[in-house]
C-alpha cells in the first residue's frame, strides 16, 4: 500500500527557526515500510533519502542498529528513489532470492537510512546526513551507538570521507571501490573499524586507490587483514579488513551485499 503526504517541518536552532515543505511517499510492504522524504537540506546538495524500517522495529521493541547506505554515481540527481535500483536497496526491494540467514539480517535486522543527493559530494554533506539520522532517530526506535555506513563508488568516496569527518557518528564503516578525495584525516579515520573491498581488475575506479588508502591507514599504527573474498573472511577475528576480489568488474558490491558475513561483522561493533 502507498500512500503520499505533505508536511511542514519547523526546525529550531537556538533562535533561529527555518522551514522546510517535505513530502514523504510510504510503502508497506510484507518485511517492513519504505519510506521516501524528498525534501532539500540547507547549505547542501542532499534532496532527501530513503528510509526501510523492518516490520519488527516497534515503539516496545529492542532498539534497531542503523545501516546508512550512500549511492553510485548513477543515483545522482532525478528521483530520490533511484537508488532502488542496485546495490543493497535494490535487494531491499525483491529480497525472495535471498536464503534464509541473508533474508533475516537485511530485512529484519537493521532499519536502513539511503540519503540521496542531487550534486556534489557526501563527504561536503556530513551536516545534511546527520541532521536526517537525527530525524529517523526523533520517530523510529533506533541505538544511536550502532550506525554503520556503508557506499558504492561514488557512495564509497562519500564512506571514506565521512569517517574521516565524523567518525564519532558511526561505529563501523565499509566503503566499496571508492576514491580517497573526502579522506580529511587518516589518523582519525584509522580509528574506526572498516572493511573495505575492492576488485584488482577495476577500471573504472582503480584497484591502487584502495592499496594507497590501507597503506596510508596502515602507516598510522593499524594492520589489515588481506582476503580474497567476502565469504572466505575471518570477520569474527579482525577490525580491519582489505577484501581484492580477482575480477575485471566495477562490481564489488554485488558480493559484499550478498554475504551475511558484512551484516554479522557490522554487529560485532558499538560506539562507545
Amino acid at each position: 500500500m502507498k500512500t503520499k503526504r505533505s508536511v511542514y517541518l519547523i526546525l529550531w536552532i537556538g533562535i533561529i527557526t527555518s522551514s522546510a515543505f517535505a513530502q514523504e511517499t510510504i510503502t508497506t510492504s510484507d518485511i517492513g515500510t519504505f519510506t521516501t522524504v524528498e525534501k532539500q537540506y540547507s547549505n547542501s546538495t542532499v534532496d532527501g533519502y530513503n528510509l526501510y524500517v523492518p516490520k519488527s522495529c516497534t515503539a516496545t521493541s529492542a532498539s534497531f542498529p542503523v545501516i546508512v547506505f550512500l549511492q553510485g554515481g548513477l543515483g545522482v540527481g532525478g528521483d530520490v528513489d533511484v537508488i532502488y535500483g542496485w546495490g543493497l536497496p535494490k535487494t531491499l526491494k525483491d529480497p525472495s532470492h535471498l536464503n534464509k540467514e541473508l533474508k533475516k539480517l537485511i530485512t529484519d535486522t537493521f532499519v536502513i537510512v539511503m540519503p540521496h543527493t542531487d550534486g556534489g559530494q557526501f563527504y561536503s554533506n556530513e551536516k545534511a546526513i546527520q541532521t536526517i539520522l537525527k530525524e529517523v532517530a526523533s520517530n523510529t526506535n533506533v541505538d544511536a551507538n550502532r550506525i554503520y555506513l556503508t557506499g558504492l563508488s561514488f557512495g564509497g568516496h562519500g564512506t571514506w570521507g565521512l569517517g574521516s569527518r565524523i567518525p564519532e557518528t558511526f561505529a563501523a564503516i565499509a566503503p566499496i571501490c571508492g576514491r580517497a578525495n573526502g579522506i580529511s584525516d587518516y589518523t582519525t579515520l584509522a580509528s574506526l573499524p572498516i572493511w573495505n573491498s575492492h576488485n584488482t581488475g577495476d577500471s573504472r575506479v582503480n584497484y591502487s586507490i584502495s592499496q594507497r588508502i590501507i597503506s596510508q591507514l596502515e602507516a598510522t599504527g593499524i594492520s589489515f587483514h588481506n582476503t580474497s573474498s567476502i565469504a572466505s573472511t575471518n570477520y569474527k577475528k579482525y577490525d580491519h579488513i582489505f577484501t581484492s576480489t580477482k575480477s575485471e568488474s566495477h562490481d564489488a558490491w554485488t558480493e559484499m551485499y550478498n554475504d551475511p558475513n558484512l551484516y554479522k561483522w557490522f554487529l560485532k561493533y558499538t560506539k562507545e
